[in-house]
């Protein structure tokens, strides 16, 4: 369940980002403000989600090993 939250903030933060790339609202700073925020929104999930899946990889070797 909290991958797919995950996955969800990952996507958000990946299209707030090309929103303000490709279609600006703001000017200046806050356009590039909000770009970067969404890009960091993006690789932080993106991060969480990476960790999660190396850890399950982990157990299940840890698991065949122990078997």
């Amino acid at each position: 369940m909290y991958l797919y939250l995950n996955y969800i903030g990952m996507l958000v933060g990946l299209i707030i980002a090309l929103i303000n790339i490709f279609d600006p609202q703001f000017e200046g700073f806050m356009r590039w403000a909000i770009v970067s925020g969404g890009l960091l929104a993006f690789m932080l999930h993106l991060k969480i989600i990476l960790d999660k899946k190396r850890n399950k990889a982990v157990k299940k070797k840890k698991q065949r090993v122990e078997s």
